[in-house]
């Protein structure tokens, strides 16, 4: 668990995401911020920097020039993540047009990754769970994909990562998964 920027991001629980989502993250725009990382297994900073012309209908796209691994990928936006860019696009008051999604305070620039660390340490403190960090999402999203069968490969395209090794870093195994998988042993 992740303790004053050390050790992994917390791997969230369905309940710990629901409590996130409901109670802690107050704003549309902060749940549709979070949603995006989690749905689509992207770092905060591709969330931050997301422009309006990358997202579509069905599917965002990550560029180059905003990934760690300097390689663009697209991924669809599925019906949950949908309900909260609707949320977020009823409720912004698009008085002050920006090319990002999420606006920073200065005309012209995108939202902070440092401020998305606020608002989160602000949301986990109100449901009082604690060694969430902003990665949280993206090392929850990998998991859960995983747990549910998906196949490794895929979940390597939709994150990015450039090999399964740097991906495998990102699984967590509880000692249950562990168990189950020695128990199919058999002769």
């Amino acid at each position: 668990m992740k303790i004053n920027r050390q050790g992994q991001a917390k791997v969230l629980t369905e309940q710990e995401l629901h409590d996130l989502f409901t109670i802690g993250l107050l704003t549309p725009r902060d749940r549709l911020l979070f949603g995006i990382c989690l749905y689509t297994g992207c770092r905060i900073g591709e969330a931050c920097s997301l422009a309006w012309a990358d997202v579509t209908t069905d599917a965002m796209t990550f560029r180059i020039e905003k990934t760690k691994t300097k390689s663009s990928r697209t991924v669809a936006i599925s019906p949950a993540l949908q309900v909260l860019f609707d949320e977020y696009r009823q409720q912004q008051c698009f008085r002050f047009s920006s090319s990002y999604v999420f606006r920073g305070k200065r005309v012209g620039s995108h939202f902070h990754p440092s401020m998305a660390h606020k608002i989160l340490k602000a949301a986990t403190d109100r449901i009082e769970v604690r060694g969430v960090s902003t990665h949280s999402f993206r090392r929850t999203a990998l998991t859960m994909m995983c747990r549910k069968g998906i196949n490794l490969r895929v979940i390597q395209k939709i994150s990015g990562h450039k090999n399964l090794n740097v991906l495998s870093h990102y699984l967590e195994v509880s000692e249950q998964e562990k168990e189950q998988a020695l128990s199919t042993i058999s002769f």
